[in-house]
Parts: C-alpha cells; structure tokens; sequence
C-alpha cells in the first residue's frame, strides 16, 4: 500500500507532535492530545494558507489551536501549555527566519526586508492569538 502525500504529512507531523511532547515532559497518556493538536496546526495551514495572507492563516490557526488547548487542560487538569507548544511549533516562522538572515550575510536586501517583516508579522499574529485565546477561553484560575 502507497500513502499519499496528505497520508504521509499526517504520519510525519503525528509524529512530530508526539516528539514535542516528549521534549517538553508530557506525561504518556496525554502524546495523542498533544500529536492531534500538532496535526491540526498543520492541516490548517496547508488549507488558509494559499487563500489568505500568511500572517492572517497563522492568527486564525493560533487562536484555534490556543482554544483547544485551554479546553482540553480544563477537561484534564493539566496546563494548556503542555497541548499548546505542541500545536504552535509548526506555526514559528524558522525558515523564513533563516532565508532573512541568510540573505543580509550576502547583502541581498531584495529579500531580507519582505522575509523579515513577513517573520515579524507571523510572530506578532502568534503573539496576539495566543493572548486572546487566553482571554475567550481563561483557565480554571481565573475563574
């Protein structure tokens, strides 16, 4: 049996959520939460992303993926970041990051400033939806 690419997306970032989870010290029992969360994040993406702004696809799948995590740390007990940092590492604009800084070492400003401002805003969209997430959806404490 071939898997399909979407087959072979999905097997990868399951995969990926689960080895966030053991980075950052998730108990066994919630790896699935965390892996699900991941591949959420992912296939949102790779859906907003061709019909929206980057930085707006990025808000909307944070905010998204924020929510649930405070659902589910509700439902668990647990903190919701130990679901959110899962689910939000996909969305960290690394490569864009790296193409900036790697085009100022060469003096290619062409494509330092869009790549650099594109980064600044994806990180200021993830910024500002995890804080009104928070917001909609606060923990047990602040209750």
């Amino acid at each position: 049996m071939i898997m399909t690419d979407l087959q072979t997306n999905i097997v990868i970032v399951l995969m990926g959520g689960a080895c966030f989870a053991i980075v950052y010290k998730i108990p066994i029992r919630y790896f699935f939460h965390a892996a699900v969360l991941a591949m959420l994040a992912k296939l949102s993406m790779e859906f907003l992303q061709p019909h929206s702004h980057i930085a707006f696809s990025t808000f909307l799948t944070s905010f998204a993926i924020a929510s649930i995590s405070h659902i589910i740390a509700r439902i668990t007990g647990k903190p919701a970041q130990a679901f959110l940092v899962p689910g939000v590492m996909y969305l960290v604009p690394g490569t864009a990051i790296y193409k900036g800084f790697s085009a100022a070492l060469v003096n290619d400003f062409s494509v330092t400033v869009p790549s650099l401002i594109s980064t600044l805003t994806t990180t200021a969209a993830i910024s500002f939806a995890l804080l009104l997430a928070n917001w909609v959806v606060p923990s047990k404490r602040t209750l």
